[in-house]
């Protein structure tokens, strides 16, 4: 047993295969790692599009609100439903793809996403705020005022994923694919 390696070379069953305990690395990430973080990243975006949905919805519909309570419900949930989602990209996802693609373009491109992640979080809250007066009765805002409100934050929130999906997802596929 040298360097405590048990492998013995020669076998067939680990003739070209990784020691135990390793995984093939994409850059600084291991490849099952990044392949999960891109599963996990088009799980969030599709979330995000889906609450899109339903705000670009809300928009068309004002200045009536609808009547089976759906925008309390999202008024309710929005500004949590992207934290959750934000707080899960930072934390578990965005590490491993910066790991794997690791150049200083994509750590600037990251450090702006996260930048637009808690402008939209605020941005979000605002409109919680919005809604629940209109649902209140308190109008502050004229449904113009809220249908922009709704088409900024749905537009914003399109984009950020689109240049998530530029800028890191396909990126990291490339990586991926190449190693």
């Amino acid at each position: 047993m040298q360097g405590g390696n048990r492998l013995h070379s020669g076998s067939a069953e680990n003739e070209g295969a990784e020691p135990p305990g390793t995984e093939p690395m994409v850059g600084g990430a291991c490849a099952p790692c990044l392949r999960e973080a891109i599963r996990k990243f088009e799980t969030n975006q599709a979330q995000v599009l889906r609450v899109c949905t339903e705000l670009e919805q809300l928009a068309d519909g004002l200045p009536t609100l609808p009547s089976n309570g759906s925008h309390i419900r999202l008024a309710r949930r929005l500004g949590a439903v992207l934290r959750d989602l934000h707080a899960l990209e930072e934390a578990e996802i965005l590490p491993i793809i910066s790991a794997a693609l690791g150049d200083e373009l994509v750590q600037d491109s990251i450090r702006n996403l996260i930048e637009e992640h808690r402008t939209d979080e605020a941005f979000a809250d605002e409109i919680c705020e919005v809604l629940l007066e209109w649902t209140a009765g308190e109008r502050h805002h004229d449904a113009a005022t809220l249908g922009y409100m709704l088409r900024g934050l749905f537009d914003n929130l399109r984009r950020h994923n689109a240049r998530e999906r530029g800028q890191l997802i396909a990126p990291a596929r490339r990586r991926l694919a190449s190693s």
